[in-house]
């Protein structure tokens, strides 16, 4: 079952979709596209939820309230947290790569211990990035989820950020009681976030309610590699199979496991960085405003 806030659509891994049999699948990856590209567009409080343009004054995210936003030098990161009363979500969104100095966060491949003692290794970029900035996100979603104790916590982001949507959910399922029957992961474009075993233990916590969504040829997704530190993906993935939006949701295991009839089955040298820049016509085309800053 994918959860979209309270409706569920049933979807059966290993199984292939047209676009017409997914329409719902579609709509809310474009609503949580949106919340990715706002914090990709760096909005601020003070300047609240439209300040991110076309993708904030879609109808689909109106009545957003923006609780708290980041913008973090050292360790690098930019996000921000919002109400959404209409769907009862609470939405953590994690900026993609839209600094030059995230560029160094993506590129730190080096695996670092998730839980100390433990045999499993995380990206240490993206771990750096998360663990700077985390315990401020965790003081204002306490506050929160204790204001709106029917709504769904919704982790969500591009790219880099959706790797660190993944991880954040992670850290604070683990440090918040009671949150996990609450959240969902949604990414786009996520590129690999740990090791095999990572990802495994990643599974075992979150593996049921995260939908990480890939694009046709996306190279992001291929990266880093898997033979560097023994990197793998979590689930669920979503792959996009073309530009029409047909679907192929890949076999669900618990052990880390990419199912060879998803996106790597793409050769890379026939990747395009263009699919990582198209999820179903997003980001949106004002989103190149955002393009680049330090």
């Amino acid at each position: 079952m994918l959860a979209m806030g309270y409706r569920d659509i049933e979807l059966v891994p290993g199984k292939q979709y047209k676009a017409q049999e997914v329409a719902e699948l579609h709509n809310i990856v474009r609503k949580y596209m949106r919340y990715s590209t706002a914090a990709t567009s760096f909005v601020e409080l003070k300047s609240g939820w439209t300040s991110c343009g076309l993708a904030c004054n879609s109808p689909d995210v109106q009545d957003v309230v923006l609780n708290y936003t980041w913008h973090v030098d050292i360790p690098l990161s930019d996000g921000l947290l919002a109400v959404h009363s209409k769907d009862k979500e609470i939405v953590v969104a994690w900026a993609g790569t839209h600094r030059y100095r995230a560029l160094i966060t993506d590129m730190s491949v080096l695996t670092l211990p998730y839980i100390p003692g433990a045999a499993m290794g995380v990206h240490g970029g993206f771990l750096d990035s998360v663990q700077g900035i985390i315990d401020n996100v965790q003081q204002h979603i306490e506050r929160l989820i204790a204001d709106y104790p029917d709504y769904m916590v919704i982790f969500t982001g591009h790219s880099k950020g959706g790797a660190e949507a993944a991880l954040s959910a992670l850290e604070l399922v683990r440090k918040i009681e009671g949150i996990k029957s609450r959240v969902r992961v949604w990414t786009f474009g996520e590129p690999r976030l740990g090791d095999i075993e990572f990802a495994e233990f990643y599974n075992q916590q979150l593996g049921s309610v995260t939908y990480r969504v890939t694009s046709a040829a996306d190279p992001v997704v291929a990266m880093p590699p898997n033979f560097l530190f023994n990197y793998c993906h979590h689930n669920l993935e979503i792959w996009l199979m073309n530009e029409a939006g047909d679907v192929y949701v890949s076999e669900n295991r618990t052990a880390c496991f990419e199912d060879p009839k998803a996106s790597s089955s793409v050769d890379f040298y026939y990747r395009s960085i263009l699919w990582h820049k198209n999820y179903l016509g997003l980001p949106p085309p004002d989103h190149a405003a955002a393009l680049f800053s330090w």
